[in-house]
């Protein structure tokens, strides 16, 4: 009886610290802070976040994480799993890659790749409604809504919003490989 009531003890004493570490661990490595600690190869991404609306740049002080828009939002299971593949998939990269050498410009034109509509629609919920002042968005907003899911014409957020969450990022990567040269 004491046997089973040490294993008893000791397999709660583990789910515990898998639950609750667990849980530390995926809201610690939520932040641009904890990638660009490793990834100096991040820094353009992190300044061109840091002066974004979505990265605290606006009057209302509103700071996305990373995660609320490069990781899905569907379920629980699913955000874990694609957690894990991407640090797995970026571990990957640069134990056998320069990240310098990686073309970031046009690896932006798969944008719909790495950024989850299910992060934007978890922030904009009503931005379905079709209730805006602007005729253009709505119309805009609807053909998203009738395209969303079409498996031959779809259509992301990012369709239409390619430049959001990273200010300017497409100068940024632009300047580094072609430095300006002098002030004009």
């Amino acid at each position: 009886m004491e046997k089973i009531t040490i294993q008893i003890c000791l397999l709660l004493v583990f789910a515990f610290v898998v639950f609750f570490g667990g849980s530390a661990l995926v809201h610690h490595t939520q932040e641009d802070k904890f990638c660009s600690v490793c990834h100096e190869w991040m820094d353009p991404m992190v300044s061109a976040y840091h002066n974004d609306v979505h990265g605290g740049a606006s009057k209302h002080g509103f700071k996305a994480k990373c995660v609320d828009c490069h990781l899905p939002h569907d379920g629980y299971v699913g955000y874990i799993f694609k957690k894990a593949a991407n640090g797995a998939s970026e571990v990957t990269y640069m134990l056998f890659n320069d990240a310098k050498d990686k073309a970031w410009q046009e690896n932006r034109k798969n944008r719909d790749k790495f950024t989850y509509d299910s992060g934007c629609l978890s922030c904009h919920k009503t931005i379905l409604d079709i209730n805006s002042s602007n005729q253009n968005i709505d119309d805009m907003h609807a053909l998203y809504a009738k395209f969303k899911d079409n498996s031959t014409q779809k259509m992301n957020c990012v369709t239409c919003h390619k430049n959001v969450g990273h200010k300017n990022l497409g100068k940024i990567l632009y300047e580094i490989k072609h430095p300006p040269v002098g002030d004009w």
